[in-house]
């Protein structure tokens, strides 16, 4: 593959230090129980909602007797071109034109959601953050654990292939146009997953800053109380951390019999992190102890337990912690010291044998683009060479404007009033919501060197009131704190997945959620927040550019060394021609590219995914066009992959036309 051109542009001005903390995300599961990971949305936390990878379960078959064809996929792995030919015939079939049921299948509804209670059923953590009352839904029976991973049968794809030839037997034109929407979704989304299916162990749920080691405890820190049961599943559930820990190195040694372990730099950087959480939980004469302080707080607030029973659940979760959270955070802290020295490959994902395509099909997976690398490269290129204009052109008009930024400011740095006015300042542009209940909390003191700058922790689907946004105060300074609520809160991550709630979408819609959509939406608000600024017009757009800019340049990077194969002088200089000089930023930035490969990617080119998506629809409407309804669209339409969102646009564009047309 060719390097991605050099650019020589170099800003005539130092704007805001290039910022080296991950982007708000990524992929997190309490649990990887087994191999495939359907990555799932428990709005929680990883920068922080929660985007979940959770697996098909192989022994339990849904409720239907199709039969196995032989015509259907490969179980392994496909090559690049395989992927684009799935892609093209999913194109396709997403642009055929179709004569939606006006009452839909319900036989689908029976399809989507036993799907969704086979997976959500995988460990209870998944289950208890959907769902308060799983039996409301036909879920009665399962076991109370956080799952393991199957990993004697990594490679064993035909619970996927099973799915994917019941999906593909509904007959489209008996569908309405949300089954359609679902059915293409579901089909692209299960076909990806199959066709990079034999690279799973490259992938690692223990990493710096989005490691699990980390979220556990703020998992279960949100784990709610609404009743008895509540309270009993949650102890079960820590007596299962120490198992959880286990099944979790058993996968790590073999990643690493493959040489796929984390760097030892970046190892020490986990093992650091279990350290953290088990000098928290230890300390003594303190009010913030991990797993002991903040549930005992809570046990006290409950009204319909007796104070026996409250006394009783706090010994049995002291117990629980000494004899299964400490013995589990210490195992892997051990474990992991014992896997030091065993990586084999020290640079980016494409170091790995077949990395190229690990990565592309990461992509694949979290943006459903029907592009290739090169043209994400380029892409960006554009993105940048334009940002970069805007600002030269705003400097040259008004040269004060430089001094201007370096102090600039959103005037409030209170999370509840940005929030707040938020909510009055996008009403132009964003459709109404009723308001949304929710709480700000801060991040533990044991975690805030971890954990990443903020999350949103999505509500249960039959309790929809409880929201948390979390502020990590050592991650997120007072001048990034306006737009990362907008991004966490209004008009991201909690106005988003509150208002497709809101449209009553089929329960897997609110388990497998495309990354690109989720987080490309968060970042595409956290881009456009600079336009509520209390600064002129101009200074707003100055500060709205550059962000962008730092945003396309981290992806770049990604891309760069993940894809193309830089090493970190290559990424050094690659900054360096666009002003970023710095090594020790450039040494942070390459250590997080490597860490979590397609991260940035996932948020960067989401954003600007929405942004080619607008454009489209800017070119096609003209002076109908409604930025307001434009945002409409994407928010009923819902997390899907881009490719539909594109395939979709014209149906929302003549819906447009023909209400304008009754109108005159």
């Amino acid at each position: 593959m060719k390097n991605p051109p050099d650019i020589n542009f170099i800003p005539a001005f130092h704007m805001r230090d290039l910022c080296p903390r991950t982007p708000d995300t990524n992929p997190i599961r309490p649990k990887k129980r087994a191999k495939h990971k359907l990555e799932m949305r428990k709005e929680a936390a990883q920068e922080w909602r929660i985007i979940m990878f959770k697996t098909f379960k192989k022994t339990i078959s849904l409720a239907m007797s199709l039969i196995l064809s032989a015509a259907s996929i490969s179980l392994y792995g496909c090559s690049t071109q395989d992927i684009r030919n799935i892609t093209e015939k999913n194109d396709s079939s997403i642009t055929q034109e179709y004569s939606y049921s006006q009452t839909g299948n319900t036989a689908f509804n029976e399809y989507t959601d036993n799907l969704f209670c086979e997976i959500v059923t995988d460990d209870t953590l998944s289950l208890h953050t959907l769902l308060e009352h799983p039996e409301n839904y036909g879920i009665n029976d399962y076991n109370i654990t956080l799952g393991r991973i199957d990993t004697e049968s990594l490679y064993d794809t035909s619970d996927i292939t099973q799915y994917i030839t019941e999906l593909k037997a509904f007959d489209k034109n008996s569908l309405s146009q949300t089954q359609a929407v679902t059915y293409d979704y579901l089909l692209s989304y299960l076909e990806s997953r199959l066709c990079y299916s034999d690279l799973d162990l490259y992938g690692s749920q223990l990493t710096p800053t989005i490691g699990m080691q980390i979220e556990l405890p703020l998992i279960f820190s949100e784990y709610s109380f609404l009743e008895q049961k509540d309270v009993e599943e949650y102890l079960e559930l820590l007596c299962d951390v120490d198992g959880y820990f286990e099944n979790m190195l058993e996968y790590e040694r073999l990643r690493a019999d493959k040489g796929f372990t984390l760097k030892d730099s970046l190892l020490e950087d986990v093992i650091s992190s279990c350290q953290s959480v088990i000098d928290s939980i230890k300390q003594e004469n303190s009010t913030n102890r991990l797993f002991i302080d903040d549930f005992n707080s809570r046990i006290d607030a409950l009204d319909f337990i007796s104070d026996s029973d409250r006394q009783a659940y706090k010994k049995r979760n002291i117990e629980a912690v000494q004899k299964h959270v400490i013995p589990g955070y210490e195992a892997l802290r051990d474990g992991l010291t014992l896997l030091k020295g065993t990586c084999r490959y020290q640079d980016g994902i494409s170091s790995y044998p077949d990395g190229q395509r690990y990565f592309e099909g990461l992509l694949e997976q979290t943006l459903g683009w029907s592009k290739s690398i090169d043209e994400y490269s380029s892409l960006l290129e554009s993105y940048m060479r334009n940002y970069l204009i805007v600002m030269r052109k705003l400097i040259q008009k008004n040269p004060s404007l430089t001094d201007a930024f370096s102090s600039y400011s959103f005037g409030t740095s209170n999370p509840q009033d940005i929030i707040e006015e938020l909510k009055q300042k996008m009403s132009d542009d964003y459709p109404a919501l009723d308001d949304i209940d929710y709480s700000i909390k801060y991040v533990s003191e044991a975690l805030c060197d971890y954990a990443s700058p903020a999350m949103y922790f999505m509500p249960q689907l039959d309790n929809p009131d409880i929201n948390s946004i979390y502020i990590n105060k050592t991650g997120t300074t007072d001048s990034y704190i306006y737009p990362t609520l907008a991004h966490e809160g209004y008009p991201g991550h909690m106005y988003q997945t509150q208002y497709f709630l809101k449209t009553n979408p089929c329960l897997i819609r609110s388990l497998i959620k495309p990354g690109g959509y989720v987080e490309g939406w968060a970042s595409y608000i956290e881009v456009h927040s600079y336009e509520y600024g209390k600064e002129s017009p101009e200074l707003n757009t100055l500060a709205k550019c550059n962000y962008a800019l730092i945003l396309c340049l981290h992806a770049m990077g990604d891309i760069g060394v993940n894809y193309y194969g830089w090493d970190e002088a290559r990424l050094s200089s690659f900054l360096s021609n666009w002003g970023y000089s710095d090594v020790d930023t450039a040494h942070s930035i390459y250590t997080a590219l490597i860490a979590n490969p397609g991260n940035y990617c996932k948020y960067v080119l989401g954003f600007i995914g929405f942004e080619e998506l607008k454009k489209q629809a800017q070119n096609d409407l003209g002076s109908n066009f409604s930025l307001k309804e434009f945002h409409r669209y994407i928010l009923e339409m819902g997390p899907v992959q881009f490719d539909i969102l594109f395939s979709y646009l014209k149906q929302w564009e003549n819906s447009l036309v023909v209400v304008s047309s009754r109108a005159a």
